[in-house]
């Protein structure tokens, strides 16, 4: 497992890893099993440390830590399920959790955060791990207003 420094790189190397997945493969879904199957576990959890949670939500995950982590394999997917992103969305990333908009806490240890950006509604997901050690990146994506606010009546 590896940690990258640069994300240019670290894009670059799940990028190159998810269209080899794509030429073995007939469609998306079986790229990311395939993925799963075939590339070296190491490679998969090599990460970058995309962001940093405020203390509140360190507190409303019950986290032990504030680091969010960015793994290859959620990379992956996340290229593969969202092709309609590119390399200047996934750079957004730290700005969206340092400024969102809107943060929601949802089911599973998940934080949800919403931030308009250009007109388009981001919407990043971080997940903390059962024994509440790290955080991981889950997704980011094109959200729109009808689910945030479903998500706040909700709340």
């Amino acid at each position: 497992m590896k940690e990258y420094k640069d994300f240019q790189e670290f894009y670059n190397k799940s990028l190159e890893l998810t269209k080899f997945a794509l030429s073995k493969t007939l469609n998306k879904k079986d790229a990311i099993l395939y993925a799963r199957k075939n590339f070296n576990k190491s490679d998969l959890k090599s990460f970058y440390k995309i962001g940093i949670l405020k203390k509140i939500q360190t507190k409303l995950l019950s986290a032990k830590t504030t680091e969010i982590k960015f793994s290859v394999d959620s990379l992956i997917k996340n290229i593969l399920e969202h092709p309609d992103l590119n390399f200047d969305d996934y750079n957004k990333i730290n700005i969206i959790l340092q400024s969102a908009d809107d943060v929601i806490l949802g089911t599973c240890n998940h934080l949800r955060f919403f931030k308009i950006m250009n007109e388009k509604l981001y919407e990043v997901i971080v997940k903390c791990t059962n024994d509440y050690k790290e955080n991981f990146l889950l997704s980011l994506h094109r959200s729109d207003l009808s689910k945030l606010r479903n998500l706040k009546l909700k709340r």
